[in-house]
């Protein structure tokens, strides 16, 4: 794999890369003719290119005569707003609190010193923002920076796969934004990208657009059903596929977070009551006049038929206005638009505003996207099977992927269609179902975990009858240093033994429940240009990955899957996550449907005739 083209040593200190010297060579060795008329000739972002004269806050970003431009000036103020939001205030708190304190010589010391620290912050950054200069050329996008470790990175400009221009509100207020330029390659955290903080948002834009369309051709393209383009930023053609309907929102609360915010917030009075050695807890029942620990379990295990529901309640109240509160932040103003050279671009946020952009010709494929809740109440969302949207590790890398927010499922599938220029969608077909052996594979699995819970029971229930006094007394008062209401124990040792056998066989129904709907998400099919995957119960995938974008196969046999006749069949691939399989297919089926997919990839590795059903490929015998 191809990996960005970096020189960690500062130009002018031998090596081969001089882009700055008197010879007039790129990073590359190209040569380049002399700088003329103040900036390079080859640099699209130079002094007279559009910016230049028509851009706010071009002339304090002026462009030195090698064509190397500086970040924005504003970009230093806008740090050192944000860091005095937050110690100036703190620095204020700590003074009040040691003048109540009887401090009144150290109450001196938090202002002046919150503010000495800003200004040596500021100066820091002073230099780092001369110390930093890029700059765009026909082959190349290259920085430098450092102030003592001198940095000198650069990308050949038909490697970049993405362009990140990200605006939070603290740089808006100054109009101000971070690109970052992407390569999707992961060689190490940070290394497969250059990221610019901060330039204008005119700059910012002049970059994604260059970047991204190297020169081609403005064309406008293809238009959706019933869509009608509308002029792009740069003057073009663009094609809005999605924009945000505020009813949308209604889906935020529909997933595991919302329960997760609410035991995420239990988990914190846990921990602080635990740091307090159970001092919290003592001193709000003190307070309070709280009964007591014995009284309080006795009523929660007599109502918990109401206790439980009361508690369930509170924690998807919680949850859900911070979940629906977080979904707002994130998709406020969101626009998903094909732009006139196929890029699809993203832009979203409310009070940190992101655009991504990607180029039509890197998006391989989509994924509709659908957790268990979010199906179950309808909906679903799209996310990018694209080359460049790797990340340093998967949670960003999916964030990158993802191109709406949850929304009708319908519509997602609708966008899906869009997104991959079809008249018929890839995911509309049929899929092909697996083996019943896939089911009974599945069935034994829930089926060990149903007598691994009938053991367990039986045990916590034997040591529940031999549990003396000490041992409940000693669990109690561990108890209270955790807990911030400390009720477990005292609930658990009021219940009755055969308690323990009723969860378990609740815990056995729910594992057989999801081995039939694991069973039920397995799917395959081939479309025209698409290759379809579909599998998953918790969170089920459909994938639909273009044929051409195939590099390879991975056939991958457990011993439980060859003594059944099944094997997990791969694609692999540039884009996305890189490989997606058809889990727990028929052998002979999986192998035909990747060289059906795919012809003449896999032929040099099948046997033909009777290796797979009805004289269909097969392969050879490992012996």
């Amino acid at each position: 794999m191809s990996t960005p083209d970096e020189h960690r040593q500062p130009p002018g200190e031998g090596g081969p890369v001089r882009p700055d010297g008197p010879e007039g060579l790129t990073a590359g060795g190209s040569p380049l003719p002399p700088p003329t008329g103040g900036a390079d000739a080859h640099d699209p972002v130079g002094a007279d290119g559009p910016e230049a004269g028509n851009t706010p806050g071009a002339g304090t970003a002026a462009t030195e005569d090698d064509g190397w431009r500086r970040l924005h000036p504003l970009s230093v103020w806008a740090s050192t707003l944000v860091a005095g939001a937050f110690l100036v205030p703190g620095a204020i708190v700590a003074t009040v609190v040691l003048v109540v304190a009887g401090q009144p010589l150290w109450a001196l010391a938090p202002v002046p010193g919150a503010l000495a620290f800003l200004a040596l912050m500021t100066y820091l950054d002073l230099l780092r923002l001369r110390a930093t200069r890029y700059r765009v050329t026909v082959e190349r996008m290259e920085v430098r920076s450092g102030i003592i470790a001198k940095s000198y990175r650069s990308i050949p400009r038909e490697r970049v796969r993405s362009v990140d221009v990200a605006a939070p509100l603290y740089a808006r207020v100054f109009g101000l934004c971070s690109v970052t330029v992407g390569t999707g390659e992961q060689v190490g955290a940070g290394s497969e990208q250059l990221q610019l903080l901060y330039v204008t948002a005119e700059q910012g834009e002049w970059l994604r657009r260059e970047l991204l369309h190297r020169g081609a051709p403005r064309t406008a393209g293809a238009t959706a059903a019933g869509e009608g383009p509308t002029p792009g930023d740069d003057g073009g053609i663009e094609v809005e596929l999605a924009r945000l309907d505020r009813r949308w929102f209604a889906f935020a609360p529909v997933t595991t977070a919302t329960v997760g915010v609410g035991l995420g917030v239990i988990a914190t009075l846990l921990g602080a009551n635990a740091q307090g050695n159970g001092a919290p807890w003592r001193w709000i029942s003190d307070r309070a006049n709280l009964p007591s620990g014995e009284e309080m379990a006795s009523f929660v295990v007599g109502q918990i038929l109401l206790v439980a529901p009361l508690t369930l309640l509170g924690l998807l109240v919680s949850g859900v206005l911070v979940v629906t509160a977080v979904a707002v932040e994130t998709w406020w103003d969101y626009r998903l638009t094909r732009e006139a050279d196929g890029t699809v671009r993203l832009r979203r946020g409310l009070l940190t505003s992101v655009s991504l952009s990607v180029e039509g010709r890197r998006l391989n494929g989509v994924t509709l996207h659908e957790p268990f809740l979010l199906r179950s109440a309808g909906g679903a969302d799209v996310r990018a099977v694209a080359t460049g949207l790797g990340a340093a590790d998967d949670q960003k890398a999916s964030a990158k992927s993802r191109l709406s927010p949850a929304m009708p499922r319908e519509l997602a599938r609708g966008l899906a269609a869009d997104l991959m220029r079809t008249q018929d969608s890839p995911l509309d077909v049929p899929l092909a179902p697996h083996p019943r052996a896939a089911l009974r594979r599945r069935l034994t699995r829930a089926g060990y975990a149903t007598v691994l819970a009938l053991v367990l029971a039986g045990v916590l229930a034997w040591l529940h009858t031999l549990a003396s006094e000490a041992w409940w007394e000693a669990a109690h008062e561990v108890e209270e240093y955790i807990m911030p209401v400390p009720l477990t124990v005292r609930a658990v040792e009021s219940a009755p033994g055969w308690g323990w056998a009723v969860v378990a066989v609740l815990l056995g129904a729910a594992a057989f429940w999801y081995a039939v709907g694991s069973y039920r998400g397995l799917g395959h099919g081939l479309h025209p240009r698409y290759l379809v995957v579909r599998r998953g119960m918790a969170v089920r995938r459909t994938v639909t990955l273009e044929r051409a974008a195939v590099i390879g196969w991975r056939i991958t046999r457990s011993p439980f899957q060859r003594r059944l006749g099944l094997a997990d069949v791969a694609a692999t691939t540039a884009a996305g996550e890189g490989m997606y399989a058809a889990a727990d297919v028929g052998l002979g089926e999986g192998l035909a449907w990747a060289d059906e997919a795919v012809p003449e990839l896999l032929e040099p590795f099948l046997v033909r005739g009777g290796g797979g059903p009805a004289g269909g490929p097969g392969v050879p015998d490992p012996r």
